[in-house]
């Protein structure tokens, strides 16, 4: 079986990891904690810090800002839930906003009907790698929800959030990165307490371990090798099949139901598009009027493996059977995947 994802760990992971066991260091003490936040800094030129998920991360940053009960928070219809999961821990209200289908990010002329007073930080996401744009032009905080664009798209807002889950462009396994003008993200993240245990404010636990960072070093000394492979991957789905994306590419399908069966069949894994926030239990009471252009990626979007682990030669022939599958569609038969 093709998997969508693999990590590569031919680098330094297993010596660092031993590293880590040999010390005793295995949990938030050690030195590689240090070492990644700082080689991420040292790369993108903001001050960041290392946390037990991207989801944490964007927690954090939510945090760091004071956002809470009364409050708002501007995210795109289409994304990963831990987008919106974030506004309601913290007490606010996510804003659900159709998405541009050229950038597949906020449709910026939609912003300027739900901003008001109660807003109060925007959540643009770069889905599947691709920019979703500048949005600092709207006076509110940004925080980049960049947990699958790791070194393709700038930082621009005040804070970028990144994730190493094991299908990301680096993995620790479990693990992300909040970088940027973060305040006080660090208290929040190391419990809130003093050197004498008394909880300045009350924090969380959303450190990374060092066994963690140790893993997140070693690939990410080999960042730009891992980035430039999956990148030639997405160029090359683009040339050979309608779609987008340089995290994974999502090629635009007849049915991804039936394009997903027949891959599965030739051993290669694939993945639907993210369900829309309008259209999960979780989020669809937050949802105002229509979704058309996320519903329609998500219609037609199916997800294919896009990493270092797949070749050119695997490329084609998954180019061959999506288009085998587009000619075997029936348009009679609907779009399995709305109505499952």
């Amino acid at each position: 079986m093709l998997p969508l994802a693999k990590p590569d760990l031919s680098g330094n992971e297993r010596k660092y990891l031993n590293e880590c066991i040999d010390t005793g260091y295995v949990t938030h003490a050690g030195r590689f904690e240090e070492a990644f936040e700082k080689a991420f800094s040292e790369r993108f030129k903001v001050p960041c810090i290392a946390t037990s998920s991207g989801t944490g991360a964007l927690h954090l940053a939510l945090l760091s800002l004071g956002i809470g009960p009364g409050d708002e928070v501007l995210v795109p219809d289409l994304t990963f839930g831990a987008t919106a999961s974030v506004v309601l821990a913290v007490g606010a209200k996510p804003v659900l906003v159709d998405i541009d289908p050229e950038t597949w990010g906020m449709d910026k002329k939609r912003i300027f009907s739900v901003l008001n007073k109660r807003a109060r930080a925007i959540i643009p996401v770069h889905l599947y790698g691709v920019d979703a744009g500048d949005f600092t032009q709207f006076g509110i905080p940004v925080i980049e929800d960049a947990c699958e664009a790791l070194g393709m798209v700038p930082i621009r807002g005040q804070m970028a959030c990144y994730s190493f889950y094991g299908n990301k462009v680096i993995t620790t396994g479990e693990g992300g990165m909040l970088c940027g003008k973060f305040g006080n993200a660090r208290e929040w993240r190391d419990g809130g307490f003093d050197d004498e245990y008394r909880n300045v404010l009350p924090g969380l636990n959303y450190r990374m371990s060092n066994m963690q960072a140790a893993l997140g070093l070693a690939q990410f000394e080999r960042l730009d090798s891992l980035l430039a492979l999956r990148l030639a991957n997405a160029r090359r789905y683009g040339e050979l099949l309608k779609g987008r994306g340089k995290w994974l590419f999502v090629a635009e399908v007849e049915n991804p139901r039936e394009t997903k069966t027949l891959l599965k069949t030739h051993g290669i894994d694939s993945r639907f598009v993210f369900t829309p926030l309008h259209r999960s239990p979780a989020f669809r009471a937050y949802a105002k009027g229509r979704y058309k252009e996320s519903d329609g990626v998500w219609e037609r979007g199916l997800a294919l493996p896009t990493g270092p682990h797949v070749t050119q030669e695997q490329i084609e022939k998954i180019a061959e059977i999506v288009h085998g599958a587009n000619k075997l569609h029936n348009p009679a038969s609907g779009n399995q995947k709305r109505a499952a």
